[in-house]
């Protein structure tokens, strides 16, 4: 079995070619809407995920929220060789960010060959990068600087005027980076050894540079 496990950068607009009709397809967060015209399978988001930004119409087969994907985080976690951890220090050790948190249910619950991604380069604009963190990281938690707009898309609008966008829907903001780079890039050799452990293959199908190439790049063929 082959899943493809799309995120919203760029890359992610490769999602709709016809070389991965013979994977399943797992969607998280906004990327429910590269697929607006069929539907997919596996739809992932955390509990704090903006409801304004959820599908108008259903499009997936399988919602999958924090309950689930933690759930299999623990299951799993002596197998991964976790076991001395529990609560959020599980969750913080394999990523708390919602890549990863999907990535580990994929792993853990669907258990196929191979994981293909598309849309997770992690590739902001430096730009835009560089406005959000000197202004304090925007964000769910911070209710996005008090935002007065009356959408989280008309913010971001405004917000990130004038700067290139990053992600195939719109501008969003680059919080996986919350952590900083280094975070990130722990995370992912983590993550490829877990993926070894489970006897999963991970690749990047993106046809985009990325930062980081920790996750090996491949084709569907």
């Amino acid at each position: 079995m082959k899943v493809l496990y799309v995120g919203s950068g760029l890359s992610a607009q490769q999602a709709t070619d016809e070389r991965y009709r013979d994977h399943i397809k797992v969607c998280l967060n906004n990327a429910w809407r590269i697929f607006p015209d069929e539907v997919f399978d596996y739809w992932i988001h955390p509990n704090d995920f903006p409801a304004e930004n959820y599908p108008q119409t259903k499009n997936y087969r399988t919602e999958i929220r924090h309950k689930e994907y933690s759930a299999a985080l623990h299951q799993g976690a002596e197998t991964l060789g976790f076991g001395e951890l529990s609560g959020f220090n599980l969750e913080r050790k394999i990523g708390y960010t919602s890549f990863f948190q999907g990535l580990y249910w994929i792993m853990l619950t669907l258990a196929p060959a191979r994981i293909g991604l598309l849309g997770f380069d992690h590739d902001y604009n430096p730009e835009k990068v560089q406005k959000w963190r000197a202004e304090g990281m925007p964000q769910v938690c911070n209710d996005f600087n008090q935002k007065t707009e009356k959408t989280l898309r008309e913010w971001a609008g405004n917000y990130f005027s004038g700067l290139e966008q990053d992600s195939f829907y719109g501008h969003g903001t680059p919080d996986p980076l919350r952590f900083g780079p280094e975070y990130l890039e722990q995370k992912m050799h983590i993550a490829v050894a877990s993926a070894k452990t489970l006897g999963v293959e991970i690749v990047n199908y993106s046809q985009r540079p990325s930062p980081y190439n920790i996750f090996v790049r491949g084709t569907p063929e």
